[in-house]
């Protein structure tokens, strides 16, 4: 009995052994490479081929998992959603996976998505760019701040309003005056506080650039003009350049409403901020869209700026809307996408006109109180429509 039980444990010692020997097949993964990081989008929806490669050694087959993730490129509408497995054996460790991209002939930002890769417990995520042959100009700047070219290689301008003579072009525009109670909105539908004028005080061109001043005095007093029946556009590009006003209760707003809100009334008619700042927080601008579905619904995202805050220079406040989607960016940077989705009354694939105003007070900045300074102004030196 004794030998029998000495000659099992030397049995199973030797295969402990031999089990915790290093093995010639034993693979030793770190990562994945992926190129190319940078792609076309073309005209034509086409396929384009990644190449991943393992990190480390190689010495059996090895099966990956991979998908495709949303960043500011969507499913569907810049590429195609994607996921599968690959197996990579020794002899050839460089595979290939196919992605479907979506080409059109409308001029977009530079736009990402994430290839996800997982093996056991490594996983690897690579951003993949896609660039427009025809995308904008890169966002310039100077002393004054951020601008965009005027001219495009590949997109025509098909409106805008340079703001240059010495009067507001009323072909443009139209002033909306009082303190919304003529057209049954006392406070234009927000408790804002102030009187919109037409007066020079409150709204010129000065300087090539539209101005638009906030005052206090027996009343607060501000401006708001609209381009309702006279210039509506349908998708493209539009860049605003505006430095903003600040402080407690102040309220600058770039924005548009569907051309048809005399017929649907608001929220059906639909709603795209453009740019909105509450004055106590004048670092951040936020974009939204307001709709109808089923109720009122609204989405909204969010841009801060690292240093200083918008009533310092000029920036550039951009939406790219194309048919079932719309964007949004500052200085060309993207912060917010809002697509169609599953929405039962999308209003945004129909014409829409501007509105340019600041609002004193209401729901969402709050009064002004000891800490707000008058005058306020919001600076506008363009409008410009791209298709």
């Amino acid at each position: 009995m004794k030998k029998i039980a000495s000659f099992i444990f030397v049995l199973s010692l030797v295969s402990i052994l031999s089990c915790s020997k290093p093995n010639e097949n034993d693979n030793v993964i770190t990562g994945f490479s992926v190129m190319p990081s940078v792609i076309m989008e073309g005209n034509d929806s086409h396929t384009i081929r990644i190449s991943v490669k393992p990190k480390g050694e190689l010495h059996s087959a090895i099966t990956v998992a991979y998908s495709t993730v949303e960043n500011s490129a969507l499913f569907g509408s810049d590429f195609q959603k994607t996921s599968g497995n690959i197996i990579f054996p020794p002899q050839s460790p460089e595979q290939f996976i196919d992605i479907g991209i979506v080409g059109d002939v409308y001029p977009e930002i530079t736009e990402k998505f994430e290839l996800i890769l997982r093996f056991e417990n490594i996983s690897t995520k690579a951003t993949i760019t896609i660039e427009d042959d025809d995308a904008l100009e890169p966002i310039l700047s100077d002393a004054e701040g951020y601008y965009t070219a005027k001219d495009h290689p590949s997109m025509k301008m098909i409106w805008s309003d340079e703001f240059d003579g010495s009067l507001l072009n009323q072909d443009n525009w139209t002033y909306e005056t009082g303190d919304g109670c003529s057209i049954g909105n006392c406070g234009w539908g927000n408790n804002e506080l102030e009187v919109y004028t037409d007066k020079p005080d409150n709204v010129k061109i000065e300087n090539g650039k539209l101005v638009i001043t906030a005052l206090s005095g027996n009343e607060y007093t501000s401006a708001r003009i609209k381009t309702e029946k006279k210039v509506e556009v349908q998708f493209g590009r539009i860049d605003v350049r505006a430095k903003l006003p600040k402080g407690q209760g102040i309220w600058p707003a770039i924005w548009m409403l569907g051309a048809n809100i005399s017929k649907v009334g608001w929220p059906a008619c639909g709603e795209i901020d453009i740019m909105e700042l509450v004055g106590h927080e004048p670092a951040v601008v936020h974009g939204t869209a307001h709709y109808d579905d089923l109720g009122h619904k609204s989405s909204t995202g969010s841009y801060s700026l690292s240093r200083d805050d918008f009533s310092q220079k000029f920036h550039v406040f951009s939406l790219v809307w194309d048919r079932n989607r719309i964007e949004w960016f500052v200085d060309n940077q993207p912060f917010k996408t809002f697509d169609k989705g599953n929405i039962g009354n999308y209003p945004f694939n129909a014409p829409f006109f501007f509105i340019l105003n600041v609002a004193v007070g209401g729901i969402w900045p709050g009064n002004p109180d000891g800490t707000t300074v008058f005058p306020q102004q919001m600076t506008i030196d363009y409008v410009r429509v791209y298709q």
